[in-house]
């Protein structure tokens, strides 16, 4: 691939068009199941540029849209993925631009990177660079509020093993303009204390037997295995495992002691580890606690998402590394998170490898929600490029 052709590809993307593309996006409201709007004006976007769309409705009005720029057939095909919903617009931010900055609900969470896909297409296309393998422009729904159940994300799961969408790799265009390739493991676990004792007057009861000092010893075990986690295993992209409590609930009364005591928090693991292994070492803890205080115990989990990792010299990895180099004029930093994404669906639930790259991550579910349209411009100059890294081009010596 010539110095000349990709020169053409990077000079045609087209920063203040994606700008413009970007802000009718965060114009349209978005919050999750409600996304009608917001979908059908990315399935027009789409089609502006000679696309045809396949809408691959999710509920009623609420479409996943898959586009394809087909290659000539012998390279391996390339996902360039992101969301169409937004978290609430709490405090109605305004959409108004200043200087280099889009602001708004969305910017960057994530209708930057979407409209980043849409430039990227659009040089491609307009330079007439053939890729070797197909390249896929995909919008999901349902990504961001609990009460979809990530109804978007797993319906795209779904196609891809159906090979309605089948792809060698993809690429979410969401997070900062840094490569993440890893995201730990994450559940919601919920611990429950019941006592057979059913509510009885404090005054009768031995605070040493009031299940709410076990409470306070279970919170102490869970500080202990924090430690022990801070001084064990860590990756070296995202540190330590995590356990951290956000909710317990004990009591009816401020004289009667609880019938049940709940602790609900979250717990995030490391590669290689899974999801009923971890839940087994939470009831293993909480077991001889339970014991001591004569009460019964149980360890549930939901929302849980397993680990995922692409090693740095996965092609994708590579791919995107060198066109962001090329770019930016600096090398690509990999990158880890504790939080998990829609990445960790993929990679376990369709067994395609995984990363991620976006104009920025800096403001996401902020009060005041903001993108760079630089970092716009510069996110699509690199799908296009890793797009022609990864894919091929035909005719390149």
């Amino acid at each position: 691939m010539t110095d000349e052709r990709i020169d053409r590809v990077l000079e045609a993307v087209d920063g203040g068009w994606i700008a413009d593309r970007a802000e009718e996006l965060v114009r349209a409201p978005s919050v999750t199941l409600a996304e009608q709007e917001v979908c059908l004006l990315y399935e027009q976007q789409l089609r502006a540029l000679g696309l045809d769309v396949d809408v691959r409705e999710v509920t009623p009005g609420r479409p996943n849209l898959y586009a394809r720029i087909r290659g000539g057939g012998s390279g391996p095909t390339l996902m360039l993925n992101g969301h169409l919903d937004t978290i609430p617009d709490q405090n109605n931010q305004p959409v108004y631009r200043d200087g280099d900055l889009l602001y708004g609900r969305g910017t960057t969470d994530m209708k930057s990177g979407m409209a980043a896909i849409l430039g990227a297409a659009k040089a491609l296309s307009e330079t007439g660079v053939m890729l070797q393998g197909d390249l896929l422009l995909t919008a999901v729904v349902g990504h961001e509020e609990p009460e979809a159940a990530k109804d978007g994300p797993l319906a795209l799961v779904d196609d891809i093993n159906a090979g309605r969408v089948a792809c060698d790799r993809i690429v979410i265009v969401e997070g900062p303009d840094s490569l993440w390739v890893m995201s730990m493991g994450s559940m919601v676990f919920t611990i429950t204390l019941s006592s057979e004792l059913g509510g009885a007057h404090t005054q009768y009861v031995p605070f040493a037997e009031n299940p709410i000092r076990f409470v306070g010893d279970l919170i102490g075990q869970l500080h202990r295995l924090q430690q022990d986690l801070d001084a064990g295993r860590t990756h070296p992209l995202a540190g330590p495992e995590r356990i951290d409590v956000g909710i317990v609930e004990a009591g009816d009364y401020f004289n009667r002691t609880p019938r049940v005591c709940r602790l609900t928090g979250t717990r995030r693991w490391t590669p290689g580890r899974r999801a009923e292994e971890v839940l087994a070492e939470l009831q293993a803890l909480v077991d001889p606690i339970a014991a001591a205080g004569g009460l019964a115990a149980t360890v549930s989990m939901e929302h849980q998402r397993e680990p995922f990792e692409t090693g740095a010299d996965d092609p994708v990895v590579r791919a995107v590394a060198a066109a962001h180099e090329r770019v930016t004029d600096q090398p690509a930093e990999l990158i880890g998170k504790r939080i998990v994404g829609d990445a960790n669906l993929y990679v376990h639930g369709s067994g395609v490898p995984t990363v991620y790259y976006g104009p920025s991550n800096e403001t996401a579910h902020a009060d005041v929600e903001n993108v760079s349209i630089e970092r716009m411009h510069s996110a699509a100059r690199v799908y296009a490029l890793a797009a022609m890294n990864f894919c091929g081009v035909e005719g390149q010596a």
